[in-house]
C-alpha cells in the first residue's frame, strides 16, 4: 500500500514534469499527449497490478512483471535508437557547419 502512493506521487510528478515541458514548448504537442498517456497508464498498473497479471497470461507470459519488464526493455530500446538517429542528425548537421565556417573563412584569407 505504502509503495503504490509512492510511485503514484513519482508519477504525478511526472505528469507536471511534462505538462511544464509542454508548456515551455520544449516538447511536441503529440510527444506531451503520448507520455502523459505512458503516465497515465503506469498509474493504472500502480492502482491495478492484476491487470498486468491478466494480460500477460492474455499474451502467454506467466507473470504480470514479466510483462511489464518486456516491454520496458523494447520502449528503452526504442527511444536509444531514437536518440542514436537524433544525436547522428545533429553530428552531421554539426560538420556541416564547420565545413562552411572553415570555408569562408579560407576566402578570407585569400
Amino acid at each position: 500500500m505504502l509503495i503504490q502512493l509512492i510511485l503514484l506521487l513519482i508519477l504525478l510528478g511526472a505528469m507536471y514534469m511534462t505538462y511544464r515541458r509542454r508548456k515551455q514548448k520544449a516538447i511536441r504537442p503529440i510527444e506531451g499527449y503520448l507520455w502523459s498517456l505512458v503516465w497515465l497508464g503506469a498509474a493504472v498498473v500502480v492502482i491495478q497490478p492484476d491487470l498486468t497479471t491478466r494480460l500477460a497470461r492474455m499474451v502467454g507470459i506467466g507473470r504480470g512483471s514479466d510483462l511489464v519488464v518486456y516491454g520496458a526493455v523494447i520502449v528503452l530500446l526504442l527511444l536509444v535508437f531514437h536518440l542514436h538517429i537524433a544525436h547522428d542528425k545533429l553530428e552531421r548537421q554539426l560538420t556541416e557547419l564547420v565545413r562552411q565556417k572553415a570555408l569562408e573563412e579560407q576566402k578570407k584569407d585569400l
